[in-house]
């Protein structure tokens, strides 16, 4: 059960694109101070400030929409300036805060609050910010702004939208320019007709070079709305465009219920103009020529209107080429839809099917398992079995597949963390990004996070010298911190390594022994026992306190979530050379190959993955040391055993080592010999939690339900190595 409100469909469709978008201009950003070069990137980030303006102003959230918009104002002069030179760090910075607020805007939305207060002070440093640029820029740029200031003083919106690889285009008149005025209305009753308005002028920017339209202000005029109501809008645009293609994108738009669109001569535009700017526009000289004229008057769908007298002859081969037009348009638009390859699924809907796989699981387990068939032999309900089976595991994996996610996003957030980090520090470091497409379920995904941060934290903070000591020490001055991921078998490591100056084991000691955690003599530890005291709660081996560390809590919090992913942590350094860390985590954690093994009656289950071997020992192959622990000797190593019926309090007849079974489990580089009575064999299994209201017991993770109904333990190797 869950907290969460239920967002309205609408809300929760702009908080989900909302999201991806800032996700994608975080990274974009990033990478662009990174090269040093903004160009590349421009028009995207344009866009994608473009796309939250108009989304925000559509949901009515003020601040996110003015903040948006003034921001696409920097990079509106940006891209159409050749000469400008920007301050990369401060862009970055700017931006970055914006990330910010929006994040946190939307994580209210979430929470079924509303957004946080306009944030007065950023919009007043970016507009400060783009002053300077403005004071600094050609005279091309500022001839820009002053066109566009003197746009807004009359409240009409143009909307220049240059094709990419192109100069961008001017209001001059060419031969191959068509003009349109449009005239629509709403459906009764479906409110905010102004920010109707805006979204179907924002989109019509890719299709046209200029645009005016009346009501002029439907932002900011609270009356734009009834204005609408009563006269319909009008929009006045110029474009290359064919009437079709204008048609086609109306039709696009929700809740249009009447649609005039008129093409106009260069008369009849100029005469047209005039009303929509408030003054009188001379005709100017261009003249079409009649054939022209004809095919630019007529529009298909005021063919039948008193307004224009032509022969019908020429009003039915504009009629067919229009048709030709709307059929080469469906044409286009069918070509588009094809490649329309990927759909937006909720999240609640895989999960609701993962589940129900689990169920076909168990099911399929249930018939094949049933006690009634266990001594009947059946040939072809055997060979039914079969392909039942590879039905499923069919099923599962496309299932699996769909959950899968690539670990960029994730990893790109740590880009944004090196970054802030490294500038408060004072350490020069360089962050290197590997494997970032490994793909993990959504799941790990969502857990993965925080150890990440952590760990690289860590890194900066603990790990790598400042500037003057890597001097000294005769490195490089540049720092390097790698994240990386690959898969290997059923599972994803994921390490984090630096170049820094390693852990020191004996001030870990020196601290493990100050806190009473030692439980041996200091020379007895081995490296990784020592690594493992990181580990503990509270441990820390800094003396002050700052905002990043000497709190002990870091590390701690990677170790639980990691173990709460069923995965495993190991630590690696040279002192002086540096210290990787290894996280072992597995692929999925909904459904796991097990093998089963029963304990008198009950029944474990201990993923594949765990097991090394198995094997039947001897009473000569078994060695008690003077503390009555047992151990057995494979290969000439010893292995300590853990007989699970004492482990886990339960009786039963085979307590004899020569009657029972020895499983080799293996955790974080330390091996343990499992004795069970006896192996079932391999099995899927669904994994179920456990309840809150059971205690926790070391060495179970789960269960899961078998064929049979019983419920089965799932082992956690983790806890049965470290008991």
């Amino acid at each position: 059960m869950t907290d969460t409100p239920k967002l309205e469909p609408m809300l929760e469709m702009y908080i989900c694109e909302t999201n991806q978008l800032i996700d994608r201009l975080e990274q974009l950003i990033m990478e662009s101070e990174l090269s040093g070069d903004l160009s590349k990137d421009m028009e995207e980030i344009f866009r994608i400030m473009h796309t939250i303006k108009g989304n925000s102003m559509m949901m009515m959230f003020e601040g996110i929409a003015e903040l948006a918009h003034i921001m696409e104002d920097v990079f509106d002069l940006l891209r159409k300036s050749d000469n400008l030179q920007p301050d990369y760090e401060k862009i970055t910075d700017l931006v970055l805060d914006e990330i910010d607020y929006i994040k946190s805007s939307t994580h209210e939305l979430e929470a079924g609050g509303s957004p946080l207060e306009k944030p007065e002070d950023l919009i007043k440093e970016i507009k400060e910010y783009l002053d300077s640029l403005t004071f600094m820029n050609t005279d091309e740029a500022k001839n820009i702004l002053e066109d566009k200031d003197e746009s807004q003083n009359d409240k009409q919106k143009y909307y220049i939208a240059p094709a990419k690889g192109e100069e961008k285009t001017t209001s001059k008149p060419t031969e191959s320019d068509r003009a349109y005025e449009v005239v629509f209305r709403f459906s009764e009753g479906c409110e905010m007709e102004n920010i109707r308005a805006f979204s179907a002028v924002h989109g019509l920017k890719e299709l046209a070079h200029e645009i005016l339209h009346l009501p002029a202000d439907i932002v900011e005029d609270d009356r734009a709305a009834e204005r609408i109501k009563e006269n319909g809008f009008q929009v006045l645009l110029r474009t290359v465009s064919e009437d079709a293609v204008i048609r086609s994108y109306f039709d696009t738009v929700a809740f249009i219920e009447d649609l005039r669109i008129k093409e106009l001569t260069q008369q009849e535009y100029n005469t047209t103009l005039g009303k929509y700017i408030g003054v009188d526009i001379p005709d100017l000289p261009y003249e079409p020529e009649p054939e022209e004229m004809v095919q630019k008057q007529v529009s298909e769908p005021d063919l039948e209107s008193e307004d224009f007298d032509v022969p019908a002859q020429t009003a039915d081969a504009v009629k067919t080429n229009a048709k030709a037009d709307r059929k080469k348009t469906s044409r286009a638009t069918e070509s588009i839809s094809h490649t329309q390859s990927h759909i937006n699924v909720g999240i609640s809907k895989v999960d609701k099917l993962m589940d129900l796989v689990g169920e076909l699981v168990v099911s399929e387990s249930m018939v094949t398992r049933n006690p009634d068939l266990q001594e009947v032999h059946l040939e072809n309900f055997d060979k039914a079995v079969r392909q039942h089976r590879i039905i499923i595991n069919e099923l599962q994996d496309i299932v699996m597949s769909i959950r899968m996610m690539p670990l960029s996003v994730t990893f790109q957030k740590m880009n944004r963390l090196v970054r802030d980090m490294k500038k408060k520090v004072g350490k020069d470091i360089e962050f290197e990004i590997r494997g970032q497409e490994t793909e993990v379920d959504k799941n790990v995904i969502e857990q993965i996070g925080d150890p990440l941060m952590h760990l690289i934290r860590n890194s900066i903070d603990h790990g790598i010298e400042s500037n003057q000591d890597r001097k000294k020490y005769g490195k490089k001055e540049k720092a390097t911190i790698i994240l990386e991921a690959k898969h290997s078998g059923g599972e994803v490591w994921i390490t984090v390594k630096d170049d820094g100056q390693g852990i020191d084991t004996e001030r870990i000691l020196e601290k493990a022994e100050s806190r009473g955690l030692l439980m041996k003599a200091r020379e007895e530890y081995s490296d990784r026992e020592i690594y493992n005291f990181l580990f503990h709660s509270g441990f820390s081996t800094k003396e002050q306190v700052t905002e990043f560390s000497g709190r002990g809590v870091g590390l701690d919090v990677v170790a639980k979530n990691v173990e709460a992913l069923g995965g495993t942590i190991m630590v690696d350094s040279t002192v002086g050379k540096g210290t990787e860390f290894a996280i072992r985590i597995p692929l999925t954690l909904a459904i796991i190959d097990g093998m089963m093994m029963s304990v008198d009656k009950s029944i474990f289950v201990l993923p594949i993955t765990a097991i090394k071997e198995s094997f039947s020992a001897k009473d000569h192959d078994v060695i008690v040391d003077p503390d009555g622990h047992e151990m057995c000797m494979i290969r000439g190593a010893c292995y300590p055993i853990l007989r699970l019926h004492n482990r886990f309090e339960l009786k039963t007849n085979c307590t004899d080592i020569n009657d029972g079974i020895l499983i080799m489990t293996e955790y974080d580089g330390g091996v343990t010999l499992l004795f069970a009575d006896a192996i079932l064999g391999e099995q899927q299994v669904v994994v179920k939690s456990l309840s809150s209201f059971l205690q926790k017991v070391e060495g179970i993770s789960g269960c899961a339900l078998l064929g049979d109904g019983q419920i089965s333990l799932i082992l956690d190797p983790a806890g049965l190595v470290k008991a």
